[in-house]
């Protein structure tokens, strides 16, 4: 690794610590390198300030609900999914939990006819939260009108893109690859049909891309804090770079001294990130990989840290002065979060499950939400049912196989003056940006390993948590629609790929020119 990429951390968190509003620039910059710009930079770097990264959000935003927001009442029957989770709303609006619906009521439903809703409790396989969101926007428009069914959906599509342009400008403080970032995910069609049909998966993303984007924000108040503080610490050695000074280390059988060291301090991003990851969760249980994966990624950066200023035992300081405090905050967070959600099935006795353990109080109610839990997860991975529309994880990356959402032809669509027009709701990403995402991902997993570069890092990190657990279950019946939670890391890798073609950001993941001290937040 050269001298330039040793210098990279300090020069970035220097830009991240200016994206914050602060003019303060520590002394450790001082003699650092960055990459030299490229020509063809030249005018990304003179727009290279925090106003510009907003105005870029902005644009991007703009677009996303000029394509999410009119029409969601062009169809007005349920498609898809839609039959389980707004009827599901529409019970959590009436008996405040999910009670049992008739078969077949879904034209009666749409019409204004909710007479086929009982309140023998119901069995839902999937948290209330998703479910919730949507029987506020059914609380706003009604029952009957399928706009009602639908903004929820529209609106965290809306927020999602608002969330990854400011993920790509916090990671690489460049507007220009952030306004494309939004403008791939505003403008891709997995992502565009899954905000506005009324289903779980689009409210699953905008949760776990909140998550990454508070811890994203976590590592650029305490990453130099934390460096600051070791840089005054008087137990550190030799600094160490690459794998050769890796390999070195753990070859050596010394013994290691009983070295603490310094911590971060208080970290409230890691807080709210707990807090999203528990939302994630209480949405579909897959969440549980976005909490996971980012405390492991949490962890090592406090390993490195610490690793790259010469602390003798870096994972034991890690462990006993930073690691433990990040768990605190996030795990027990996201499970109280997670139990919260439930508040409507613990405040209703006929919720579906109460009763199961013969224990009374609360802590029966909990011991009934475990075995409610057991018998949801026995249903998730046993299921196996044949579908037309189900694919392979392993095909997902090329979005091999689409998924119909809705079919429908002649006198079934509104306006039309003809029995030859057809209508069809396909849930497909882009094809090209999807293409082009693989060598995408191929490029930010060795820039990450070579450069141990942790901004293309968080890229790579989206991709594992978020589709990698999925392989293991290829057995099930899974469709490609699911795809949308890491769509936001597809438009990044592809906007990133396309900012290092054209210099505007570098594979070792030096600045290519800082904010101004006098930018704008």
């Amino acid at each position: 690794m050269d001298t330039a990429t040793a210098h990279c951390d300090t020069i970035n968190e220097a830009t991240d610590t200016l994206e914050q509003g602060t003019a303060t620039v520590t002394s450790a910059e001082e003699g650092a390198k960055t990459s030299p710009p490229p020509p063809a930079a030249g005018w990304t770097r003179r727009l290279n300030t925090p106003a510009a990264g907003w105005v870029a959000t902005l644009i991007a935003t703009i677009i996303a609900a000029a394509i999410r927001l009119p029409g969601l009442d062009n169809v007005r029957t349920l498609i898809f999914d839609e039959t389980y989770y707004v009827k599901d709303a529409w019970s959590l609006l009436t008996f405040g939990y999910e009670g049992t619906w008739a078969k077949d009521v879904d034209t009666a439903f749409a019409s204004g006819d909710t007479s086929g809703l009982s309140a023998v409790g119901g069995y839902p396989v999937h948290p209330p939260t998703g479910k919730w969101l949507i029987a506020l926007g059914m609380k706003l428009f009604g029952q009957a009108d399928p706009v009602g069914w639908r903004i929820a959906a529209a609106i965290c599509g809306i927020i999602t893109v608002i969330l990854l342009c400011r993920l790509a400008q916090n990671l690489f403080h460049t507007p220009a690859l952030t306004l494309l970032a939004g403008l791939f995910l505003a403008t891709d069609g997995m992502a565009i049909v899954m905000s506005r049909t009324s289903i779980l998966d689009g409210f699953l993303t905008m949760f776990a891309l909140a998550a990454f984007l508070c811890v994203v924000k976590d590592q650029q108040v305490s990453r130099p804090r934390l460096e600051a503080k070791l840089s005054e610490w008087e137990g550190l050695g030799t600094p160490r770079r690459g794998w050769d000074d890796a390999r070195e280390y753990f070859a050596r059988r010394e013994h290691r001294p009983y070295a603490i060291g310094p911590n971060a301090g208080n970290r409230p991003w890691l807080f709210a990130a707990g807090l999203c990851a528990g939302l994630a969760c209480s949405v579909k249980w897959s969440g549980i990989y976005a909490l996971a994966f980012l405390g492991l990624f949490v962890a090592l950066r406090e390993v490195t840290c610490r690793w790259k200023a010469g602390h003798p035992a870096p994972i034991r300081g890690a462990l006993l002065a930073d690691i433990w405090w990040a768990f605190s905050l996030m795990v027990p967070t996201a499970i109280l979060t997670y139990i919260a959600s439930w508040f409507g099935w613990f405040a209703h006795p006929s919720a579906h499950g109460h009763g199961r353990s013969g224990i009374r109080g609360f802590a029966g109610s909990l011991a009934d939400l475990w075995l409610y839990h057991k018998e949801m997860w026995a249903f998730h991975n046993n299921l196996s049912t044949p579908h037309t529309y189900q694919s392979s994880p392993y095909t997902w990356l090329a979005q091999y196989r689409a998924t119909s959402f809705h079919w429908a032809n002649g006198a079934e669509i509104t306006g039309c003056a003809s029995e030859k027009c057809v209508t069809d709701i396909v849930a497909l990403g882009n094809p090209l940006l999807w293409w082009i995402g693989i060598g995408a991902l191929a490029l930010v997993l060795w820039t990450t390993l070579r450069y141990f570069n942790w901004r293309t890092g968080v890229i790579a990190l989206g991709y594992i948590a978020l589709y990698a657990p999925w392989l293991a279950y290829a057995h099930r019946t899974i469709f490609t629609f699911y795809t949308v939670v890491f769509a936001p890391f597809v438009a990044l890798a592809v906007a990133w790929m396309i900012g290092l073609v054209a210099g505007w950001v570098s594979a070792d993941g030096c600045p290519l020119a800082a904010p101004s001290p006098d930018a704008p937040s």
